[in-house]
């Protein structure tokens, strides 16, 4: 390769002809396609992908074979010319096929690839393109399994590309992409590199021309090394003075346009066009993340591509729309867990200013082969390779958790642990020499659980960075313990820089608290938990930053939480509506006065009459006022960017005004006295979220299920039994999926061994409806009637009891899981005429009464 260094050419190429002469065309319409397991043809739209419904379904999603074909006009003046398809990305394994002969195929689901399809074109004729796409596990493509979907498809942009027959390179692992390294940055200079290669078709005589702009748009550089007849790479050295430097708060961008010309015609053949920034940064193990000589804490978000009801075939406009939304929150950093995600969404970091952290989507397992080896390692160098010129990069990410299915995978012997201890070592070790082959100017980084085997495996030593996946009073107990193992870790091994790469509860925006507890799913513990972990990191200069898991609710097919097939640790629903929690990073990170009412899906509380009402409002101020009905005012502290009011309210409606700084924030709020429901039945059922701590809010019907309480006298409530708690360690009842319903939270929350539940009404006609489900998996679906006498007392499992109400015997000897199934939501209804006080009985058969929720009706 021939190195040039060139001075300022500022007047030589009067009349510069800078109109690309590259053709790119996306071809995303009107593909007809099919699934190799369907008789079905359907027209379908790229980005595309075949399992936006099927992967929120019981059961699993389609694995396996897509093909889309398309008709495709070439024109007869192309035939001088050269044409490429391009895959932004397709999951995970595809071919490509031209009027039947094989183009070529590409392993890997989250880079983009290249096929010069010219060879096999009939221009001036319509032509066929055949694109076979496979999804199915393969033990030898990572990722093997991992918390999220691997939807198939052709999931982003496919790009038609027309070039000179001499052009840029375009085919290989770098994808098109030209390489703009900066070896040296400082305030006063930069130097600068920009490489790249040529395809040529023959020996005539070509002209590079090359422009740099600043970011304001004015040219600072033109340059014009001379290339000899037959060759193919290229590299130029230049200098910037005084360059306006890149960061997160002046994301400054330098512009590379170059043009590819033939010497003897003066016609343009190829254009390419790449941003670049100046900057340089270090992770420093005692003084945290420096960039550009200042520290800087690493605040932001993981972020996964999907989006509710399409999957990860997402148009670009939700990517910036995704990105811009992390920004405004007041983020410096994005990690874009656990893969490369569409090429716009650099180009948007590098925009708006975004530091981030890319990764190859090695998780969870390693498959201790070769060919596994060389498709991790080519991934890392696509990666690497494609997104090289984007300043926003900072991390190359080689591996994530990947010891977490060994380490709770029970019967797996000494021997195979130690043999998957081994390969993912020596994979680790490869996916490092590649990556600094590669890119010596970033760091690269692993992100792992919290396990002592990174340690003494020495794999945790690989990596320039370690970033810790934590999940302190969540997965292990106590949110306090965070800054003591963060300490630990920092004390024995005081050399390696560390982040938190994950963090956080799940959290269900129907469910609201204001007694929070670990697997509730209350958006109240997702605070308490947030703003922990947040006071914990900031206050230890030595951690680099913290990456919150994760952006937004994310596809999961394997999740069975209060939302199945959705992991809900999320900032913002999977529908990218905020949660409280995404207002108080907002409070807590951005620069401009802001203020929020929390509880947005709190508007109505139901208290007592003697109670409070609780309200916290997020500031990034000293103080904050409330206005209560445009009359009476209070004032309060803001501690870690939260005010916290009791407010004594009549019951009714009620306005609430916050004002902080020089901006305000209005929200109505609704209390409802608990001990007047009875009386108020007329108008409104009673509902009761049996055996919780919390209310529920019914999205599809706006119907509150309020949080059980025990009985007093004139009210209502429960005389006995215990919450049921499938974990002694947890306070969720159960986490499984409830089928049949689209209320799991509701069923899966319940009151065991409850013998009464009572309600002092007046006489009148009534709707009593119980909500039940069995928690239990290993129950018996055998009747007690079935058995013999002999085996009533010692059958496993059975749950059986009946029901009165008010002495009336309604349910005989019901089994749940007998009469309905296992984990399956169950409604029961019937119609009374009392005098008085409604006594619902239930009287044990085999095992103990369960009950997840009530609703009183007045007739």
């Amino acid at each position: 390769m021939k190195t040039f260094k060139i001075l300022l050419l500022a007047v030589l190429f009067v009349g510069f002809n800078l109109q690309a002469q590259r053709l790119v065309k996306t071809i995303n319409s009107g593909w007809q396609f099919q699934l190799e397991n369907k008789d079905r043809i359907e027209t379908a739209n790229i980005p595309h992908t075949w399992n936006s419904k099927d992967a929120f379904k019981e059961g699993p999603y389609y694995r396996g074979k897509g093909t889309y074909q398309k008709q495709l006009f070439i024109p007869q003046n192309w035939n001088e010319r050269s044409v490429f398809l391009k895959f932004e990305g397709a999951n995970q394994h595809t071919k490509v096929y031209i009027n039947d002969a094989f183009i070529g195929e590409h392993t890997g689901g989250y880079t983009a690839f290249i096929f010069e399809i010219s060879q096999n074109l009939k221009f001036g004729e319509t032509n066929q393109v055949r694109i076979e796409v496979d999804n199915s596990h393969n033990q030898d493509i990572p990722p093997l399994e991992a918390d999220f979907n691997f939807y198939g498809g052709i999931y982003r942009d496919l790009e038609l590309i027309v070039t000179g027959k001499d052009h840029f390179k375009l085919e290989g692992e770098a994808a098109g992409t030209m390489q703009v390294h900066t070896p040296a940055v400082s305030e006063e200079l930069a130097e600068v590199n920009f490489s790249g290669e040529i395809s040529r078709s023959n020996n005539k005589d070509l002209i590079l021309e090359i422009e740099i702009t600043d970011p304001d748009g004015k040219v600072v550089k033109t340059l014009a090394p001379e290339l000899e007849p037959n060759q193919s790479e290229f590299s130029v050295d230049f200098e910037i003075e005084n360059p306006l430097l890149w960061s997160p708060d002046q994301p400054h961008l330098y512009k590379i346009e170059s043009n590819l010309k033939d010497h003897n015609s003066g016609e343009i053949l190829d254009s390419y066009f790449t941003g670049f920034g100046c900057r340089w940064f270090k992770a420093d193990p005692d003084e945290g993340f420096i960039l550009n000589g200042k520290p800087i804490k690493l605040i932001g978000a993981n972020r996964h591509q999907d989006f509710e009801n399409m999957g990860n075939a997402v148009p670009n406009e939700i990517h910036r729309k995704d990105y811009q939304m992390i920004k405004d929150m007041g983020s410096n950093f994005i990690r874009t867990a656990h893969y490369p995600q569409d090429s716009d969404v650099y180009r948007i970091c590098d925009e708006i200013g975004l530091l981030v952290w890319t990764e190859v989507p090695v998780i969870n397992d390693v498959t201790d082969s070769e060919a596994y080896h060389e498709n991790a390692v080519n991934m890392q160098k696509e990666q690497i390779l494609q997104l090289y010129n984007h300043p926003s990069i900072v991390f190359w990410g080689i591996m994530n958790e990947i010891f977490i299915r060994l380490v709770f995978t029970g019967d797996m012997s000494e021997a195979d642990k130690n043999a998957k201890i081994k390969t993912s070592v020596e994979l680790a070790k490869k996916l490092e020499a590649a990556t600094k082959k590669l890119d010596t100017s970033r760091l690269s980084v692993m992100a792992l659980h919290e396990n002592e085997l990174y340690n003494t495996s020495k794999i945790a030593d690989i990596p320039d960075v370690i970033g810790w996946n934590l999940y302190f009073g969540w997965y292990t107990p106590g949110l306090e313990n965070l800054g003591k193992f963060l300490d630990e870790q920092h004390r024995r091994y005081p050399e390696r820089p560390l982040l938190i790469s994950e963090y956080g509860p799940g959290s269900d925006s129907r469910i609201q608290t204001n007694d929070p507890k670990p697997w509730d799913f209350s958006e109240a513990y997702q605070l308490k938990s947030h703003v922990s972990y947040l006071n914990q990191v900031m206050e230890r200069d030595y951690m680099l930053g913290m990456a919150a898991w994760n952006f937004a609710d994310f596809g999961s097919s394997g999740r069975q939480d209060s939302r199945p097939y959705i992991n809900q640790k999320g900032l913002v629903n999977f529908n990218r509506e905020p949660k409280d929690i995404y207002y108080y990073y907002k409070a807590r990170l951005i620069n401009e006065d802001f203020v929020y009412i929390a509880g947005k899906n709190f508007t109505t509380r139901s208290i007592d009459q003697n109670e409070n009402v609780k309200l916290k409002v997020f500031s990034n101020s000293e103080n904050v006022r409330l206005i209560v009905n445009d009359s009476i005012e209070k004032e309060s502290p803001v501690r870690d960017n939260i005010a916290e009011f009791e407010l004594d309210l009549e019951e009714g409606k009620h306005s609430i005004k916050a004002i902080s700084g020089k901006v305000n924030h209005h929200r109505n709020i609704e209390v409802k006295f608990r001990n007047n429901l009875i009386e108020n039945i007329d108008t409104e059922p009673i509902r009761i979220n049996v055996g919780s701590h919390s209310d529920f809010i019914d999205e599809e019907t706006g119907s509150i299920w309020i949080s059980d309480q025990a009985y007093s006298e004139n009210s209502f409530g429960y005389l006995d039994g215990e919450v049921y708690q499938q974990s002694k360690s947890k306070f969720q009842g159960t986490a499984s999926n409830i089928k049949v319903t689209t209320k799991e939270p509701l069923f899966q929350t319940m009151r065991e061994g409850l013998e009464t539940y009572r309600f002092d009404v007046l006489e009148g006609n009534y709707r009593i409806t119980l909500l039940m489900a069995e928690p239990n998996r290993k129950a018996s679906t055998e009747n007690i009637y079935n058995l013999g006498s002999d085996k009533k007392d010692t059958s496993d499992g059975i749950r059986s009891f009946d029901i009165l109400i008010n002495g009336n015997l309604m349910e005989k000897d019901l089994n749940l899981a007998g009469d309905y199934g296992i984990l399956q939501a169950v409604e029961l209804s019937y119609e009374i005429n009392t005098e008085g006080s409604i006594n619902i009985q239930f009287e044990p058969q085999q095992g103990k009464s369960i009950l997840s929720g009530i609703s009183l009706e007045k007739l």
